[in-house]
């Protein structure tokens, strides 16, 4: 391990003193996320404060995507827009009765579209870069909630709106590679709403378990800060 890391910093000195000549405005990074903070509501429109506030944690949620950024080199400032697939899913079981224990998973999956603008901070050289930005999205998600092994499926769903900022360190490998860790901050809530698409479900034990047919809201909140590692192309 120790003579792996060895020859990766050899290769970060050597690529350095190629970097100033190189001018490569475009930029493609691959990356992975983990995002700390997440809460499923389970009745965002009930009139009473003690219900409506009743969430399921759903912390330390994956994602994946895809970020295009272009260097706008007489402004000195980076434009870029991302694409992300979020999910989190969690299982427990209910306790229906003393002798029906019902496995339960409920969860979200959402595709952030985030649109961002980066500024780079006048710290470090040729092989690091610091950067600060921020921007807004769009979020496209829904919950995903299964009762007794049936599906309810989402039958309507509102786009949630919101704002990020950003922070970041760049370490290049090679003029056309380099290393990206960002941290995010978001706010970010959007609604949707399920239904059973048949009444009654059966438990493991042969009981019959009856479901509500009658559509529920629920809403999702991701907030908390995103901590992502990037593998990025520069062109």
């Amino acid at each position: 391990m120790l003579r792996f890391w060895c020859y990766i910093w050899i290769l970060c000195i050597i690529s350095s003193k190629e970097l100033r000549a190189q001018d490569r405005p475009y930029a493609v990074a691959f990356f992975g996320s983990i995002n700390t903070s997440s809460k499923l509501f389970y009745n965002p429109n009930d009139q009473d404060e003690f219900i409506r506030n009743q969430f399921l944690p759903l912390d330390n949620a994956f994602s994946e995507g895809v970020d295009v950024r272009r260097t706008i080199e007489p402004l000195r400032i980076s434009v870029g827009f991302s694409i992300e697939y979020l999910s989190k899913t969690q299982s427990f079981i209910h306790p229906l009765s003393q002798s029906t224990l019902v496995p339960v998973k409920d969860g979200f999956v959402v595709y952030p579209i985030e649109f961002s603008a980066y500024f780079p901070i006048p710290i470090g050289g040729d092989l690091f870069q610091l950067y600060m930005g921020g921007g807004a999205g769009a979020y496209l998600g829904a919950r995903r909630y299964e009762y007794a092994g049936i599906q309810a499926s989402a039958v309507d769903r509102k786009t949630g709106y919101g704002i990020h900022i950003v922070s970041g360190l760049q370490y290049f490998l090679r003029p056309s590679f380099s290393l990206r860790s960002e941290l995010k901050f978001r706010n970010v809530q959007f609604e949707t709403i399920n239904q059973f698409s048949q009444s009654t479900a059966v438990s493991s034990s042969g009981t019959i378990i009856p479901l509500d047919q009658e559509p529920f809201a629920s809403r999702v909140n991701i907030d908390g800060m995103t901590v992502s590692l990037q593998l990025v192309y520069h062109f």
